[in-house]
């Protein structure tokens, strides 16, 4: 089917149930990130692949929404398609609900499928909505009608990660969480988060496509501590691990009706994970406690184990980065590397790494113009060849038994503009403004994130995203709560919180340029009573000596990068051949 064919079985629906309009969010039951082919309706329903985003359908509009991560992808993928794009934080645009409050009427009906959306979106579109007698009914699944041949539910195995590597046992985490359910006077918490569930467990499993995790509830009392899971993934190993942890296994399904009969005073969650239909199960004499997950909170602050797994794994991943660098040096006047070959090349390198499992999200190979959008991806049918000028833009990441890592370089291709290198400079020097920063603690990454703007607007350039995020540990890439970001977030940064630091330029049309690293937040001095953070880098990957202007960098921003490239000569060379060693120490001498 045709997107506009599948637009047309939708509204038959619609009209048969007379539904005035019906959204379609990227979803699943978890609210994740990133989620399975099984969940990726409103993908297969707008023909947009991008990770995020949103769709309405009504009987005369098809209207779908993305970030300035998406708008150039969105816009080639949707094109000649009934769908129109709408810019979110654009003013010129409406939101949903501003159009929804201004296109729709009294007792109109908006529907949509209540197991996918969370509590808190359906409580404050339901607050919007409800002065202007506008219905919304939650029990539809239109879209999963008529996709034909839908993707099964996933069904990977799960495995236990060891002690080695979390430093404390899953019987130690649940007990720490019952510790913070009697500080709230709270005698139950139900948690649906995929990554908290995974890490408060020590289980790991393969439901979404380079997330480590496995698609479950976990609700915990006082005296138990259940695992809602499809039982045909759990391996005797991990059916032994969680048994010896006091962690009773219960099909997946059975959360509804448990959380129907729960006889507790109260209950702790966060209705932004909970979805809808579940909440609706929770009886009403119950008092809940809306707040983050505690294993959310918790697990953003790396303990020595993890932290120790962490820095081993990024050295691992910098020298299959490094490598894969200097391939692309030595073979660029092949005339046979393009963006889906050297994409394979450089999962090659990091599955030669020890305890390597997967990468952490698919590898972004953006050449020349293609850099310019954020989320690119090349795909058998769509890719470009690699031309010995201009720049290749690789961001990627791994999975390993120790930890999980997201770094991104722009590789110098030959010939380059003095466009190319001043847009590149500044670049580093937005990098290495903000790597540099020594603050309170108690600073948040809002405060922050302008420092690493601060060199590009003074050429009256910005990027539309946030300039870091947390990383999970051997869980998800894009990790909670810590950010650098522009939009306001009351998260102080705390010792041991890993977070990225990815300012770039993207230029429609030319190139995008991205410079990543992967920081720890580590305390620095103690002056009387006021206590001093940094970023300590984990990330050891040189910067290209051939794409920076030296004259625009002032002396301490040169001395930062000197330094940085000597550290990468030391840790990374030892792991390298010799051809490759002798172009490291090139690479990284002294500018």
């Amino acid at each position: 089917m045709t997107t506009d064919e599948k637009l047309a079985k939708l509204r038959r629906l619609m009209k048969e149930k007379n539904l005035t309009a019906y959204y379609v969010n990227t979803a699943d039951p978890h609210q994740s990130e990133y989620i399975a082919e099984h969940y990726q309706i409103r993908s297969w329903l707008t023909g947009f692949t991008g990770s995020a985003g949103y769709a309405l359908v009504t009987q005369e509009e098809a209207l779908l929404w993305v970030d300035g991560r998406y708008f150039i992808q969105a816009e080639k993928e949707i094109s000649g398609t009934e769908f129109k794009m709408l810019k979110i934080g654009n003013s010129a645009y409406p939101t949903i609900e501003q159009w929804l409050t201004r296109y729709l009427s009294r007792n109109d009906v908006l529907a949509m499928n209540g197991e996918l959306i969370s509590e808190s979106f359906y409580l404050k579109l339901e607050k919007t909505l409800k002065p202007y007698g506008i219905l919304i009914k939650t029990d539809y699944q239109l879209v999963e009608e008529i996709w034909q041949n839908r993707p099964a539910k996933p069904d990977a195995f799960l495995f236990t990660h060891e002690l080695q590597y979390t430093g404390k046992t899953a019987a130690e985490k649940v007990n720490l969480i019952r510790k913070k359910m009697m500080q709230d006077q709270a005698e139950a918490a139900l948690y649906a988060g995929l990554d908290d569930i995974c890490w408060l467990f020590n289980i790991r499993g393969g439901d979404i496509a380079n997330n480590p995790v496995v698609i479950s509830y976990a609700l915990i009392t006082m005296d138990q501590a259940i695992l809602y899971v499809d039982k045909n993934k759990v391996v005797k190993q991990t059916d032994e691990h969680l048994s010896e942890n006091n962690i009773t296994i219960k099909e997946y399904d059975l959360v509804f009706s448990d959380v129907e009969n729960l006889h507790v005073s109260t209950l702790v969650l966060n209705q932004e994970k909970i979805n809808h239909n579940l909440f609706n199960k929770i009886p009403e004499s119950i008092r809940i406690i809306n707040k983050q997950d505690y294993p959310y909170l918790i697990k953003a602050c790396l303990n020595d184990v993890e932290l120790k797994n962490q820095r081993n794994s990024y050295i691992k991943d910098s020298v299959a980065l490094t490598r894969f660098i200097y391939y692309i040096k030595q073979n660029l006047d092949s005339g046979k590397l393009n963006e889906l070959n050297v994409a394979q090349t450089l999962h090659d390198l990091r599955k030669e790494q020890d305890l390597f499992l997967d990468e952490s999200f698919p590898t972004i190979a953006a050449y020349g113009a293609n850099g310019a959008m954020m989320h690119y991806r090349a795909t058998p049918e769509n890719y470009s060849k690699i031309e010995p000028e201009g720049f290749l833009l690789i961001d990627s990441g791994g999975h390993y038994l120790d930890g999980t890592t997201d770094i991104t370089r722009t590789i110098s291709c030959g010939i380059l503009t003095e466009e190319h290198k001043t847009d590149y400079t500044l670049t580093l020097k937005a990098h290495i403004n903000l790597a540099r920063a020594i603050f309170l603690s108690g600073a948040t990454g809002y405060y922050l994130d302008v420092l690493a703007r601060q060199p590009l607007w003074q050429y009256h350039m910005d990027y539309k995203s946030g300039t870091g995020h947390g990383v999970g540990y051997l869980l998800g890439v894009h990790e909670g709560p810590q950010r650098f970001n522009m939009h306001y977030a009351d998260v102080p940064l705390q010792e041991g919180m890993v977070i990225t630091n990815e300012p770039g330029v993207y230029k429609e049309g030319k190139y995008g340029i991205r410079l990543e690293n992967d920081y720890v937040i580590a305390k620095d001095k103690k002056v009387d009573a006021d206590q001093f953070m940094k970023l300590d880098c984990l990330s050891f990957v040189p910067f290209d000596r051939d794409a920076i202007d030296i004259s625009l960098l002032e002396k301490y921003e040169l001395d930062w990068l000197n330094c940085y490239q000597q550290e990468v000569y030391q840790k990374v060379s030892p792991f390298l051949n010799q051809q490759e060693k002798a172009w490291l120490k090139e690479e990284t001498a002294a500018m």
